[in-house]
């Protein structure tokens, strides 16, 4: 088969990836510089038990959640709830929003984000700070979370 030189044509688990923690990696499928910026698709695969992203906000970026196979802990605005394989979540700008994956089964979820820029880069310097399993200092997380239109929401904000 012979694709045009711009389509990507990738298999579940296929494409670069980082490690996030002990329990999480994060494939880049399609990256914002493969759609001049439009969007971007990643592969999300959490391990049992494993926390995700606290609540946070992003002013610029939506990001849509289908979850490919397990379940999902989401917190959305103020619910929470469990989103099962099959399910599509749209969280759109400024709005909290939160995941984990609280079962005792693998979960895989594609994310989009609209626009893409170069989201990647918060997933590579997120895997740097979480390198072996060891917490991120919190202002270098802080930090990289703002470089990246990621805003930490400790409480409500409405």
């Amino acid at each position: 088969m012979t694709l045009p030189e711009s389509a990507i044509l990738l298999e579940r688990g296929e494409g670069r990836y980082v490690s996030i923690g002990t329990g999480t990696r994060c494939t880049f499928k399609v990256t914002g510089k493969n759609t001049d910026g439009h969007f971007g698709l990643f592969e999300y695969v959490m391990e049992p038990d494993t926390a995700g992203p606290g609540r946070h906000i992003h002013h610029e970026t939506a990001e849509i959640f289908y979850v490919v196979e397990g379940e999902v802990e989401l917190v959305v605005g103020d619910e929470t709830l469990t989103a099962k394989a099959g399910t599509t979540a749209l969280v759109p700008t400024e709005v909290v929003h939160a995941f984990s994956n609280t079962s005792s089964q693998q979960l895989i979820l594609l994310i989009m984000f609209c626009p893409a820029d170069s989201r990647e880069k918060y997933f590579e310097g997120l895997a740097e700070l979480t390198k072996g399993g060891q917490r991120p200092d919190p202002d270098a997380l802080l930090e990289l979370m703002r470089q990246h239109d990621t805003e930490p929401v400790v409480g409500p904000i409405y």
